[in-house]
């Protein structure tokens, strides 16, 4: 990454349009939330009108006192807004900027990751993917640092507090930071308020989130050093507690891969889907490969990634305990036998890593 030629081609695209909407894909947290934040900063700085939109509820205590200690405009829809209010989109934390609704009828303007590239996505008029980060708002932060003319004192206070908070976040306390995050964090070092990081990264665990700790230690499969550990059914405002049960497994020393799942009940919109969050210690167990051999609907990096696969025709059931126990047990069986072919996942994946490097390489 080249900051300062990001931060200009960022700006270019930017300016090619005059309403933009930044979807947030999937939960709300800390890191997409930081990073979309920081865009629409740029876009307020460049004069462009921009909205962020997020289609799930912000669930994480954490999540919500970062929303609301920094004034962050988030909005909270049922569905797509209509698409004529808007000249184009951005996604930002999300591996595929490809959006059902939106990519038919609107130019997808910024796309900004730090998961793996993938092959098959739309274009986008700037596109930053590369998992060199552990959080898109590292590359956020090195995007402003570079910003001509800056963002003002008066609104990068905010921003950098968000960023600060993303990264932490997202490398999971810096244990898993990369010279990037570290330069972006000593970026936003002297800019953040450490009165509000230092709040927000101590929120305690909710009664919910406890509840559902202590469901998955009582029932859970351990199976070849993974545990697996199904929480039935909750709902859409508690579906972050899915990725809080398995961050907690895993650095309790329950195993070295903890993967956690559940069927959310999406009350708003009705519906199900179920989720399915993992969490390992392991840094050769290639889990974006690994989940892409379940579904695509999902995506990963090192230590941590998650899926999503959608059971609305399921909602009719009139047995909720046996849908939750069929659910259980296809997902137990998925998941032993994705650890089964685990060598052969990483193979594929290496060999997949390997072609795109050389062809970069080659020009091919």
């Amino acid at each position: 990454m080249n900051p300062r030629e990001s931060s200009k081609r960022l700006v270019e695209a930017l300016s090619g349009y005059l309403n933009i909407l930044i979807l947030i894909k999937g939960s709300p947290d800390p890191d997409v939330i930081a990073s979309s934040f920081a865009l629409k900063a740029v876009c307020d700085h460049l004069g462009i009108k921009s909205s962020i939109i997020a289609l799930a509820e912000i669930s994480h205590p954490q999540n919500r006192a970062i929303v609301k200690s920094l004034d962050i405009p988030i909005a909270i829809e049922k569905t797509l807004p209509p698409t004529r209010a808007f000249d184009a989109y951005a996604v930002l934390d999300f591996q595929s900027a490809r959006t059902k609704g939106l990519s038919e009828n609107l130019p997808c303007a910024v796309h900004i990751d730090h998961h793996a590239e993938i092959e098959d996505d739309v274009s986008a008029d700037f596109r930053l993917v590369s998992d060199k980060a552990g959080a898109a708002s590292t590359y956020m932060a090195l995007i402003l640092r570079e910003l001509e003319p800056p963002l003002p004192a008066s609104g990068m206070r905010a921003v950098a507090t968000a960023l600060m908070l993303g990264i932490q976040t997202d490398s999971d306390n810096l244990r898993h930071a990369t010279r990037l995050d570290y330069e972006a964090l000593q970026y936003l070092g002297g800019k953040a308020d450490e009165r509000i990081v230092q709040k927000v990264s101590n929120v305690p665990l909710s009664k919910d989130a406890l509840r559902m700790i202590g469901a998955a230690m009582l029932d859970h499969e351990l199976y070849r050093e993974w545990l697996l550990a199904g929480l039935s059914f909750i709902g859409e405002s508690q579906r972050d507690s899915i990725a809080i049960v398995a961050d907690f497994l895993l650095e309790n020393g329950m195993a070295r891969t903890v993967v956690v799942f559940a069927i959310i009940e999406k009350r708003r919109r009705g519906g199900l889907s179920l989720d399915v969050s993992f969490r390992t210690s392991d840094p050769d167990l290639d889990l974006n490969s690994l989940i892409k051999s379940i579904t695509p609907e999902g995506g990963g990096r090192v230590y941590k990634g998650a899926y999503q696969v959608g059971l609305d025709y399921f909602t009719a059931c009139p047995d909720r305990d046996l849908l939750w126990k069929m659910v259980r047990l296809t997902t137990i069986e998925r998941l032993k036998a994705a650890r089964d072919n685990v060598r052969f996942t990483e193979l594929r994946g290496f060999y997949r890593r390997f072609r795109g490097a050389m062809g970069r390489l080659f020009g091919g």
